[in-house]
């Protein structure tokens, strides 16, 4: 398996994710976001609509027609998704990760600075130590 990188102490989850998506994007990477609580997901649709004034971020809803042809795609289904890079949005490690995580390049499992976030961190990072995933970490305080 890849190596997962942890991104953490981000101050807000989506606007990192947000950030995480205009970089991949100008790199020319697809880039899938799951998370399984649909309203963050909604919330960060929103979000990426209106991130930058300056530049469209194309983005869809994996299953919507326009998914195929968009360069970030999000779900809660991790098995509707595809692409460059997985970014985790999520308390939570998806059911069947360690096979979902192999059609990846690059997985980035995002952590913000709330206990209750950082505790349940410290549990998939433990979930992954034990599967012998290679970890790196990133503290992203500002």
């Amino acid at each position: 398996m890849q190596k997962i990188d942890f991104h953490y102490n981000v101050p807000n989850r989506l606007s990192y994710a947000a950030l995480v998506a205009r970089t991949v994007h100008k790199r020319g990477l697809s880039l899938a976001l799951w998370s399984s609580d649909r309203d963050r997901l909604k919330h960060l649709d929103d979000l990426l609509w209106r991130f930058d004034d300056l530049a469209f971020l194309p983005h869809a809803e994996a299953g919507s027609p326009l998914a195929s042809e968009t360069p970030i795609v999000w779900s809660t289904d991790l098995s509707k998704l595809s692409g460059d890079v997985l970014l985790l949005l999520d308390d939570y490690l998806p059911p069947a990760w360690k096979d979902d995580f192999e059609r990846f390049t690059r997985i980035i499992d995002v952590v913000s600075t709330e206990p209750q976030e950082l505790q349940l961190s410290r549990e998939r990072y433990r979930a992954y130590r034990a599967a012998g995933v290679e970890l790196a970490a990133y503290d992203r305080r500002h």
